[in-house]
């Protein structure tokens, strides 16, 4: 099954109604309010696509809420918080690179430039609990190296000759220096 679009991304938050409205400022996004989920504390931002009730949607999720698929009811659990957050979401913003740092600049939002493919870097800005946001600028296209794909019936044995392989790498490289994305 091919997946066509995106429709909304969650994320556990300490603070949802905070986050949501960071959120919201940044991405000029309108609250979804809906009378059980925001009752129970997860916020609900539409970044894009405001004809469709489904797209384009950041849901920011309380720790002491879980969805029960089988009963389909929200319920009230035990809060387990990370001691760390790390989430992430990627959008296409409609302007170029320099228009975008400008923005965040104006805004007060620190940036940094990073790389996502052979000759591509984006603006990427980390939100108040430690997610990433990447910025792509417009780009509506790049080109997948052919070596990247594989099919499922190749994958397993790729996956683990590229798992073997790396195992040098962990065994001659610096921990604390990383892996870079691009080898």
């Amino acid at each position: 099954m091919q997946t066509s679009e995106l429709l909304h991304y969650s994320f556990r938050a300490r603070d949802p109604e905070k986050l949501a409205f960071w959120y919201a400022d940044l991405f000029e996004g309108q609250f979804f309010v809906h009378p059980v989920m925001t009752g129970l504390g997860l916020m609900i931002v539409k970044i894009n696509h405001p004809e469709a009730l489904l797209h384009g949607l950041l849901e920011f999720w309380p720790w002491d809420v879980a969805w029960d698929g089988r009963a389909a009811v929200f319920r009230k659990i035990q809060p387990r918080p990370s001691p760390t957050s790390y989430g992430h979401v990627a959008v296409k913003v409609k302007l170029d690179t320099p228009q975008i740092i400008a923005e965040l600049n104006r805004r007060g939002i620190p940036h940094r430039m990073e790389p996502r493919g052979p000759g591509v870097s984006i603006p990427v800005i980390d939100d108040p609990e430690g997610n990433m946001i990447e910025l792509f600028p417009n780009i509506d296209h790049m080109d997948v190296p052919p070596q990247f794909l594989v099919s499922r019936d190749q994958a397993e044995g790729v996956i683990a000759q590229i798992k073997s392989e790396f195992q040098k790498t962990l065994a001659t490289r610096d921990p604390a220096l990383g892996y870079p994305l691009m080898p």
